[in-house]
């Protein structure tokens, strides 16, 4: 295959031995290969790569891959992306149509025969380098080619030409209702009442003069860019922005077509894809990633006010009786209503996330005393005495909590977590729906 570098396949598994194993298999491809370590961080992956193939792992803590298939799956910009799974476990009928019904085109089983693996895999290598070849066929026809000939196959996006005066030459329907103007309107104008075309925000004064017919002849005639432009009534909008200069017969530049469309849209799914990456899909609160980086920066904050951050670690206490008793949904609607109240017994600075399963935690920010700690959770159980309503059948479940601060256990993440998690199996060995102080553990 030929510039196998633009083709990118990613690896999703908790476990770094089988990431470098992987990539070790899938090198004589001789494509890129990109390692996820959770459901999470594919996701994040998927925001800024382009992939020809998805490699995931089923069985990962926290966001699983059939989860993590059924978000990409719903999403229209991440929809198409081949996924095969790869795993160990059950191969029952029902287990592969799970798979299917996420987004799965495929299963490989573990161990992997390397051979079906790069049979699999470099089909859709191929496929995507089709894909690639004709989006440079078209970049070429859109970028290089005369602007009445960009004018035609560019009809639905906004394209602008422009002398080497900086002034609008030309202007095609979609670009006039981008910019909310007639062409009359708009004809003539300095493309500095409309576009800002430099990273400092500069107005482009005229195109012979500006960096960007620089970057386009030192890009081979074309350059692409992201640019806030102006419309006439309704201020600014995101657009994608490409430049293509005009060059004659002699090679010289006599000009540009500037060829832009909103991105508004693609924006919002970016930052809802951002979202899941970074939250619970069924409580919304905060997954495994973002309290990590949460826990991180009020440690920061701590030390440089000489204060505390609490970890608080909860199980709750007998779930799986009422998934097993009430079924999945009831479970599901216990976790939103556990949530809820977890929300309603901390301050509005700190954070409640859910960590997987029935697994809660909390970020305590600038704790004053750790008998503050032990205030909240107290409050907890208190709230959690209190009867869940699932849709009728009412249900009481208790928690076990675990509770480590910085000023005795360390301000080191890791290890505060550890200690508040060790501290919350000894309150579930001492009885359960309790707390207990991590510190006091080793008194």
């Amino acid at each position: 295959m030929s510039n196998t570098s633009k083709v990118k396949i990613l690896v999703v598994d908790d476990r770094k031995e089988n990431l470098l194993a992987m990539d070790k298999l899938l090198k004589p491809l001789g494509a890129e290969v990109r390692k996820a370590d959770s459901g999470e961080a594919a996701l994040s992956e998927v925001l800024n790569h382009q992939f020809a193939v998805i490699l995931l792992d089923v069985q990962m803590p926290g966001m699983d891959g059939f989860e993590c298939a059924t978000l990409l799956h719903s999403n229209k910009q991440t929809a198409n992306i081949p996924i095969i799974f790869v795993t160990a476990i059950n191969k029952d009928q029902a287990y592969v149509n799970k798979g299917y019904k996420a987004g799965a085109v495929d299963y490989l089983p573990k161990p992997i025969v390397p051979e079906i693996l790069l049979g699999k895999v470099k089909v859709f290598l191929q496929l995507e380098q089709q894909r690639l070849e004709l989006e440079d066929v078209t970049r070429q026809l859109r970028w290089i080619s005369r602007k009445n000939k960009l004018l035609l196959d560019c009809a639905s996006e906004g394209i602008v030409g422009l002398d080497n005066d900086g002034k609008v030459s030309f202007i095609n329907p979609a670009a006039c209702a981008l910019l909310g103007g007639t062409e009359e309107s708009l004809l003539e104008k300095h493309i500095s009442q409309f576009m800002y075309a430099s990273n400092d925000d500069d107005p482009m004064t005229s195109w012979d003069s500006s960096g960007m017919k620089e970057n386009c002849l030192q890009n081979g005639g074309n350059f692409q860019m992201a640019s806030d432009l102006w419309r006439q009534s309704e201020g600014s909008f995101p657009a994608e922005l490409s430049a293509a200069a005009l060059v004659n017969e002699k090679k010289q530049v006599q000009g540009a077509v500037l060829v832009f469309n909103d991105i508004t849209e693609r924006k919002k799914l970016e930052d809802q894809l951002t979202r899941m990456a970074k939250y619970d899909n069924l409580t919304g609160l905060a997954n495994r990633a973002l309290f990590k980086e949460f826990l991180q920066m009020s440690l920061a904050r701590s030390e440089r006010r000489k204060k505390n951050t609490g970890v608080m670690y909860l199980d709750l206490d007998h779930f799986k009786e009422v998934n097993d008793t009430l079924g999945h949904d009831a479970g599901d609607a216990l976790l939103v209503s556990v949530a809820n109240r977890l929300q309603e017994c901390v301050r509005d600075g700190d954070m409640v996330a859910r960590l997987g399963g029935d697994e809660f935690a909390i970020v305590l920010d600038d704790v004053a005393e750790p008998q503050d700690a032990k205030t909240i959770a107290e409050k907890i159980l208190e709230q959690f005495a209190i009867p869940h309503d699932l849709s009728g059948e009412m249900r009481k479940v208790g928690t076990s909590i675990g509770i480590a601060t910085s000023s005795h256990s360390g301000d080191d993440p890791d290890a505060l977590i550890k200690a508040a998690d060790d501290a919350m199996y000894v309150a579930k060995k001492a009885g359960r729906n309790g707390y207990r102080m991590a510190h006091e553990l080793r008194e």
